[in-house]
């Protein structure tokens, strides 16, 4: 993989910003902002999709019990009393997935290739943290609506 430099680094934050919010409220309704200020200590589910090819690296999208619970009621048109937890899970992934497909296809437009990997999704009790190497070279972005808090990561290797 060649070096992660800054204009890189714009070219994807700008175009994970855009699907993520484009994404979002196209499947689930909610119109979502950008919102540096709000970092949610509450997430305990995430969603996960490593990439790799011309550049490597991961994507990671968090989120509470009660923003994902509503999320995936929107998505699914499944009342919200009846969204079951392993529908949250499965909804974080996908969401991982959509958002990486959308981005792996605006970066291609932009000369960018990479492939994804299998996307997961992990559940917390009191929240999740996560490590990476002290050189990877990251970037976070937060959204929020009236209804949901999203913290999104990703890490470039």
């Amino acid at each position: 993989m060649s070096d992660v430099n800054n204009e890189l680094m714009d070219t994807l934050n700008r175009l994970f910003e855009n699907s993520i919010t484009e994404v979002i409220s196209t499947i689930s309704g909610f119109s979502i902002f950008k919102d540096n200020d709000k970092l949610n200590v509450n997430d305990n589910f995430a969603g996960m999709l490593p990439f790799s090819g011309g550049i490597n690296g991961l994507f990671m999208i968090k989120t509470d019990e009660q923003s994902l619970r509503v999320l995936t009621s929107n998505i699914t048109g499944c009342d919200i009393s009846l969204v079951k937890e392993n529908d949250m899970i499965d909804c974080i992934g996908e969401l991982a997935n959509m958002i990486c497909g959308m981005v792996r296809a605006k970066a291609a437009v932009n000369g960018i290739s990479f492939k994804l990997e299998i996307p997961f999704s992990v559940k917390g009790v009191n929240g999740l943290e996560f490590s990476f190497k002290k050189n990877a070279k990251t970037f976070r972005l937060h959204f929020s609506s009236d209804k949901v808090h999203i913290s999104t990561r990703v890490v470039l290797a």
